[in-house]
């Protein structure tokens, strides 16, 4: 008899754990598409730019770059500033990422953690997708904040692991801790200074690298959003020479 109460308690105990687990994976789930709607970037095809500044000891180096973002999740990355990056650019589509310079006879497959310039990579400055390319493991309430613990759903996303800090009072984005397949930390995103831009809702955001050189700082800041129709057939890695033309 004491025996199969214990297993009736057991039994209780798992059902309950996991009740309350799938709880707190809705109420994460919800919390992200919050987060996403407000930024509202999901639908339709948008113009970013962005100024970017890399601060370290040897001094600040600045640039502005032109994000073109197409409804099928594929993305072009231009520099406008400095002049000895404009011939460059950088295409991903989903998981796959390439790179083309002037004089190339055809763009190369990189990665998306590859830095795209100071300590931001390519895959954090085009936007991670929290809510779709991620499932929630944890949550926890610590100090004010949602903690939420994220997994990718596959081994080809740049990363593997993210832990988000969402505040409680203004559902919005504190912090992000980047990882890799193995657990381990490598980029500390912080957002502050939230504004709305021609309807949506972004941050500036500090990148430092938790691996290396961690007295830099590279700042991504929004200047301008714009809804903008994009030829789908301009996203193409042998067109990438042609992209300022297709898109005109």
């Amino acid at each position: 008899m004491k025996k199969i109460w214990v297993l009736h308690l057991f039994i209780c105990l798992a059902f309950f754990a996991f009740f309350s687990q799938s709880i707190q994976a809705n109420d994460a789930v919800e919390l992200l598409n919050s987060i996403y709607a407000r930024q509202g970037l999901g639908e339709d095809s948008f113009v970013l730019d962005l100024d970017m500044s890399s601060q370290s000891a040897k001094g600040i180096q600045a640039a502005q770059i032109r994000v073109y973002l197409h409804q099928t999740k594929k993305q072009m990355v231009t520099f406008l500033e400095p002049v000895r990056l404009q011939d460059q650019s950088i295409l991903v589509i989903g998981t796959n990422t390439w790179m083309f310079q002037k004089g190339l006879n055809r763009p190369l497959r990189i990665s998306a953690q590859q830095k795209l310039f100071g300590d931001a990579g390519i895959a954090e400055t085009v936007g991670i997708d929290y809510l779709h390319d991620y499932n929630v493991e944890n949550m926890q309430e610590i100090d004010g904040y949602s903690v939420l613990k994220l997994r990718a759903i596959d081994g080809s996303i740049a990363y593997q692991g993210a832990e988000l800090w969402i505040s409680e009072a203004t559902a919005t984005i504190h912090k992000v801790i980047l990882s890799g397949s193995n657990g381990q930390p490598l980029k500390e995103l912080v957002y502050s200074d939230y504004q709305v831009l021609n309807g949506h809702e972004v941050a500036t955001i500090e990148i430092s690298n938790l691996l290396y050189e961690r007295e830099q700082r590279t700042i991504l800041t929004y200047r301008a959003i714009t809804g903008r129709q994009l030829a789908e057939s301009a996203f193409d890695p042998l067109m990438m020479g042609q992209f300022e033309l297709l898109v005109r």
